[in-house]
């Protein structure tokens, strides 16, 4: 991640063209809320910080002065990184680069840092100017502050020297900055911006001095919100405002800056002078867009994992827990949250665990995991282990967040086995006396050979002599269609370092009938850490195998009715609409969802379209959408807003709405005489409208919380609603994420890219065709992957 770059030019302060009558003050001021700034004597000992220097590495200013930079070195970079650096600057040339540093705190913290020198009289440098920006990742928004640095005035510094510090910022500083004075009638003057603005926005200087231009590379949208700010600003309703834009390069890159504007007022409160600050953010705004789009699979994985995954306050109480806790341990989820993590462990294994967890928050785990009693809701004790790892809460406190799993039948074989180690007869007849199957492998040169195999083999027909004398492997008797996979996975987790681990495969006995088997493998490692031996304990899982699959039948047999139910209430027809063309595709899944579309009546002037996905599977989920089918077609009668209906469907069906579900949903009014849009994201997808003859496609993104999520207040203080015209030939899709989420043999998803590039290239064609094509484009993409998930799309075109 390091960078750097010296100019091979001296670098002498002077007053550059334009800047005359530069109003220091305001400058000054503007920069010390944005840029980290530091001074110092010529052997780079600290003898000025600003602010903002003091607020991102944790010293005060007295801690920092008369100290080098060293204070807060990460000892990231080498030493001959800081060697180029002080032979760049001692020979009077600007260095530019980017440092790792550490905070007082310990925290690490990156910044693009300009080095600049300041010469004396003989015109050998006297002193340096350090200008950074905070640009860690770690940060997620950067901290705006408009304090003035109390301590920099100019009775501290001449006023020679603070001027060359400001064109010196101006110059070469890290952020885009702009500004122009306001003459007594209103009017503005000169606008002088720095060259950092300009790569920011796209224009060469002399450009950028024309705000028409400046306006043309502005996204619309950005455009009309920053004007609206900038009327409140002049009118006194504000002192400064921030707002994230876009700007289109000429080569159709959008460069993401957020802009800040103040103004200074005299004393009678007229604006003198108009101030800008601009940071390019593109690479927060991506990350962002990322962490956006991973989600829904985040989502996934917590309602589906086998593993109980948890969280806990600073206090040790639970303040989370999947759905896998009820599966595994019977209690209600709500009966466990708000307790503590120690109330359902077995008094003689608190102590081990309290250690572990006090090891982990220190960042110090002497252990990969540790193993407990848990108790489950009949009384029982299970045995449990857990993972876990630090992470900070919204208080900034250290708290853990851990993964459990059931050991329970694992723990009871070891606990037999490690009670008959003391003399190898005793191991031998309980082994025997078990209908588990206990084999020992050695390894050699890439084969397995049994070393020992349990008389439970018999079960299976087979002698142990046979597999001791090498007349079989144990490979030779595992089903045929099964022995790459069980390779497969064993390479994989001889990769993966693991030592223990669990398989399912099946069996051929002596007679030729097949038995499911669940093999759980401990590794044996040498002193040099390589592969001995391989311990497998072998449990026939044949009857529950059956038991499965026969229930599952039978499942089938009643989800597939009540899917044929759940069928019937979506549409399927639409209206005959003036102006608009509908259509939609549903694709069902393998198992019984909670996707649902509808196009309402809303009054004689408008009409609802919206699209939801109920969290989790099976008749719940059915249950959760039919209820708000019906809810919603009563609640969005005549009202036209958007959000206000969705803040009523929350309240009427959170209520009923089953622990840990909730409903995604994108709803929409439009108007068909205006066309205008008015819509409202509850944690859904967002929906997409495709420009005719665009290819860049609008995000609909405003919206709040997943319906049943939070409760009432919550949810309509943080919901919002977003408005967009639909010109002729403009096309709305809304899908569920079993679309962009569908995936082939290889395990990569359709994607949205695929999804927009599809649309582009069948825009003159009907919906009716694009429905089809892309019905067709989907099963063929996802032809060897099983169907998980509904994919429903909804289509509406504005016609003429």
């Amino acid at each position: 991640m390091e960078r750097e770059h010296c100019m091979d030019k001296p670098f002498g302060i002077q007053m550059p063209t334009g800047m005359i009558n530069v109003p220091y003050a305001v400058l000054q001021s503007a920069i010390n809320a944005h840029a980290i700034i530091a001074t110092t004597d010529a052997d780079g000992v600290i003898i000025d910080a600003n602010e903002r220097f003091c607020e991102v590495s944790g010293f005060s200013r007295d801690e920092l002065i008369g100290k080098t930079h060293r204070i807060v070195r990460s000892g990231f970079h080498p030493d001959s990184f800081f060697k180029a650096m002080w032979e760049c600057i001692s020979s009077g040339n600007i260095w530019r680069g980017r440092i790792c540093n550490r905070a007082k705190s310990g925290k690490i913290y990156w910044v693009e840092s300009t080095i600049v020198p300041l010469f004396g009289e003989n015109q050998l440098p006297c002193g340096y100017l350090a200008l950074r920006t905070d640009v860690s990742e770690l940060v997620a928004e950067q901290k705006r502050s408009d304090i003035l640095a109390a301590n920099l005035t100019k009775e501290k510094l001449h006023a020679q020297g603070l001027e060359q510090q400001m064109v010196a910022i101006f110059n070469h500083g890290p952020i885009g900055i702009s500004w122009r004075e306001i003459d007594a009638s209103g009017n503005p003057g000169k606008n002088h911006i720095n060259k950092r603005f300009t790569e920011i926005i796209g224009l060469s200087e002399t450009e950028a001095l024309d705000i028409e231009n400046v306006r043309k590379r502005t996204h619309p949208d950005d455009w009309n919100r920053q004007q609206e700010l900038t009327r409140a600003l002049y009118a006194g309703e504000m002192e400064r405002f921030s707002i994230v834009k876009r700007y289109i390069h000429p080569n159709d890159k959008t460069v993401w800056g957020e802009l800040t504007i103040t103004l200074l007022r005299d004393a009678n409160g007229r604006v003198t002078h108009h101030f800008a600050m601009l940071e390019d953010i593109t690479s927060r705004h991506d990350a962002e867009e990322s962490l956006r789009q991973s989600e829904s699979r985040w989502r996934t994985y917590l309602e589906t994992a086998s593993e109980i995954l948890y969280a806990l306050t600073p206090n040790l109480n639970y303040k989370f827990v999947s759905p896998a806790w009820t599966a595994k341990l019977g209690h209600p989820t709500d009966h466990v949250l708000g307790r503590s993590f120690f109330d359902f462990i077995h008094r003689e294994d608190v102590e081990n665990c309290k250690v572990f967890i006090e090891a982990v928050l220190a960042g110090q785990p002497h252990a990969d995991y540790v193993e407990y009693r848990t108790q489950h809701q009949d009384g029982q004790w299970l045995w449990h282990a857990t993972t876990g790892s630090a992470y900070s809460d919204r208080d900034k406190k250290t708290a853990f967040f851990g993964v459990a799993r059931d050991i329970n039948l694992r723990k009871q074989t070891e606990n037999q086995l490690k009670a008959a180690l003391r003399q190898r007869e005793e191991l031998e007849s309980i082994i025997n006396r078990s209908p588990a199957i206990v084999v020992l492998w050695r390894s050699e040169n890439g084969s397995w050979p049994v070393e020992f195999v349990s008389h439970s083999i018999r079960q299976y027909g087979y002698e142990p002599e046979q597999f001791t004398s090498r007349q079989l492997a144990f490979m030779d008797i595992t089903h045929p269609d099964d022995r790459d996979r069980v390779r497969m996975e064993m390479d994989a987790h001889e990769l993966g370092k693991h030592n223990e681990y669990n398989q399912e495969y099946r069996i051929v006995t002596f007679d030729g009938e097949t038995r499911y088997v669940e093999d759980h493998t401990i590794v044996r490692r040498d002193s040099n850490g390589r592969i001995s031996h391989h311990e497998g304990m072998i449990t026939d899982v044949t009857d529950r195998k059956l038991a499965e699959e026969k229930n599952k039948a039978a499942l089938a047999k009643e989800l597939q009715v009540a899917r044929e139910v759940q069928m019937h209430l979506l549409p399927t027809q639409f209206p005959k609409i003036r102006g608009l063309e509908v259509d939609a595709l549903v694709q069902a899944s393998l198992v019984l969802g909670g996707d649902y579309f509808d196009i309402l009546k809303v009054d004689s002037n408008h009409i609802g379209i919206l699209i939801a996905d109920v969290s989790g599977k099976g008749a719940p989920a059915a249950l959760m959408m039919s209820a708000c089918r019906a809810s919603l077609r009563i609640l969005a009668r005549g009202e036209l807003s958007p959000t206000k209906t969705m803040a009523k469907l929350n309240q009427t069906l959170q209520d009923d709405m089953p622990p840990q579900m909730f409903i995604t949903l994108f709803y929409a009014v439009y108007h068909l005489k205006t066309r205008e849009l008015r819509y409202c994201r509850c944690g859904h997808e967002p929906a997409m409208v495709l420009r005719a003859g665009d290819i860049q496609p609008k995000f609909l993104t405003e919206g709040g919380f997943a319906l049943g999520m939070v409760d009432a207040d919550l949810f309509e203080a943080g919901v919002s609603e977003g408005r967009i015209r639909l010109e002729t030939g403009d096309l709305l899709v809304l899908y569920t994420d079993g679309i962009n989420e569908a995936t082939n043999a290889a395990s990569e998803e359709f994607g949205i890219e695929r999804m927009v590039d599809f649309f582009i290239r069948y825009e003159g064609r009907s919906l009716k065709d694009m429905i089809r094509r892309l019905d067709r484009h989907l099963r063929q993409f996802s032809a060897l992957s099983e169907t998980l998930d509904d994919r429903t799309l909804l289509l509406v075109r504005a016609t003429e």
